[in-house]
């Protein structure tokens, strides 16, 4: 009985963080793995979870946006190729670098574009046209420095499209093109050398497939740009609350 009110707990908890971050097209597992582990959940069990659990709420977005017609492959293809290429150069290169360094960078940027989004403008141009160069740069950017430091490319690319005035909306319907490629990279890693409960991952990630095609729908939906943005904004503000807990 013990078990499976935990295993409820877990689904809870996944459905409203995958649902949370859908809004903002970027896979929650990078404070679900936290949450799991404080929930007693090692964490060999917790981050193989997270990733899956990434996988499918990554999937019912895209599904969802498939459905009608949002992605912008233009902006989704370059940057899933590029950071994939990307991501083993950044684990390679993580004994040249110091991590904290970087780690350091990163969670001020983060902070900083958390920040823009509330404050004040005069005027803002929004940008629906790019050229192809722009999410390759983006995407090997992002893919270099998560391969190094060991966290989801979405949470560092979708936050730099937005310093660059991209739509929020294209970024919300493309970023989980990639957080779905690289977390299902993740997973399999984690799975070949045996790191994954089944029970746990299932109970993780099954509610969060539903999370993610109805928070992506609720997002494109029912909320404007400008909510959107400030949805974006409190999500970076909480990744870089959690890179500043990991790193210092």
């Amino acid at each position: 009985m013990g078990m499976e009110h935990g295993l409820l707990i877990v689904s809870a908890v996944s459905f409203v963080i995958s649902f949370l971050f859908a809004l903002g097209g970027i896979g929650g597992a990078i404070i679900l793995v936290p949450i799991l582990n404080m929930l007693g959940i090692p964490f060999q069990f917790s981050r193989p979870a997270g990733l899956f659990t990434n996988v499918l709420s990554g999937s019912g977005i895209v599904l969802n946006n498939l459905k009608n017609g949002r992605i912008d492959w233009k902006l989704a293809l370059p940057l899933t190729i590029s950071s994939t290429l990307f991501a083993p150069v950044g684990a390679i290169s993580s004994h040249l670098i110091p991590q904290k360094l970087v780690a350091v960078a990163l969670t001020l940027f983060l902070v900083y574009a958390g920040a823009v989004v509330y404050l004040p403008k005069k005027s803002e141009t929004i940008r629906d046209n790019y050229p192809l160069w722009l999410p390759v740069i983006v995407g090997s950017i992002t893919g270099f420095f998560s391969g190094m430091l060991g966290v989801g490319g979405g949470s560092l690319a979708s936050p730099i499209l937005m310093v660059l005035g991209i739509n929020p909306k294209k970024i919300i319907s493309s970023i989980p093109v990639m957080v779905f490629f690289s977390s299902l990279a993740g997973f399999i890693t984690y799975w070949k050398i045996g790191s994954v409960n089944w029970e746990i991952t299932l109970a993780a990630a099954l509610p969060a497939f539903v999370a993610g095609y109805l928070g992506t729908h609720f997002a494109q939906n029912h909320l404007s740009v400008s909510k959107i943005k400030k949805i974006l904004g409190l999500v970076y503000l909480l990744v870089a609350i959690k890179f500043a807990l990991k790193w210092f």
